[in-house]
């Protein structure tokens, strides 16, 4: 077990905070001592504070809530497609190797460079970002399904079987049991990628509303980096604050997987 997940919860919050605040401080630094230039890096305290301004500017709330919209949307729909389809590849072997060739092929794609074609097909509203998360999310869900149902311990299974239980039976009440774990750190690391997608094609449109749009359309102003790492920071926020939450509901949950992470 490494050394990271030997800390307690707290100790890693601890140091996870000193992190930041060590970056924080060479920011201030290197802007304050004209290491960088401010039009590139304006010190640290002053991105805070426009990010701690922007709480209050109802325009860009609504920016923020029009991201997390398309960000809960895209998430939802590819968790929607992956766990059947993981599921589904899980137990049965031969549509696993069916359909093996095909998932190769699509999921090095990477789902940015889907953006153009998907705005061609759909424009560059929101259904165009909800179609490129959805589909940059099916992969960690789908994989870590497969995978889970992969390590679920065969005597568990065998056992319910000697008691006459059918096969959708010990899906349901050891194998899908078994593998929630796997789909919440899939759906975990898919939140993520969906925020980052949610963003960036916010940013490549530069048009609409949301946190990348905000952004983009600081970018082009004079004096506008300021706002564009403000806007950065609450991306990063939003990004850590998701985590949490969903870490959070994964251990009230399924305590049996924290219960088995620690003795591991």
């Amino acid at each position: 077990m490494s050394a990271v997940t030997t800390l307690s919860r707290p100790r890693r919050a601890l140091l996870g905070l000193v992190g930041v605040l060590v970056v924080l401080a060479a920011g201030e630094v290197a802007g304050r001592a004209g290491i960088v230039q401010r039009a590139y890096l304006p010190p640290s305290s002053e991105v805070v504070a426009r990010a701690a301004e922007l709480a209050g500017d109802g325009l860009f709330l609504d920016g923020v809530g029009a991201t997390l919209t398309v960000w809960a949307y895209g998430l939802l729909l590819g968790c929607a497609l992956a766990v059947p389809l993981g599921v589904l590849f899980g137990s049965v072997p031969k549509v696993d190797a069916a359909a093996r060739a095909v998932v190769e092929f699509l999921r090095p794609i990477p789902s940015v460079a889907l953006i153009p074609l998907v705005a061609l097909l759909l424009g560059t509203g929101s259904r165009m970002q909800v179609t490129v998360i959805a589909y940059a999310c099916v992969w960690p869900v789908l994989f870590n399904t497969v995978y889970g149902l992969g390590d679920v311990d065969p005597v568990a299974k065998d056992t319910l079987r000697a008691f006459g239980f059918g096969r959708l039976q010990v899906l349901w009440r050891v194998s899908l049991l078994a593998t929630a774990p796997f789909i919440a750190a899939g759906v975990r690391i898919s939140a993520a990628v969906a925020l980052i997608l949610a963003v960036a094609s916010e940013i490549l449109s530069g048009f609409g509303e949301g946190l990348g749009t905000f952004i983009a359309q600081a970018s082009q102003i004079p004096d506008g980096t300021t706002d564009v790492l403000a806007g950065t920071l609450w991306a990063g926020a939003l990004g850590l604050g998701i985590n949490a939450l969903l870490g959070l509901a994964e251990r009230r949950l399924m305590p049996w997987a924290a219960a088995r992470a620690r003795r591991a």
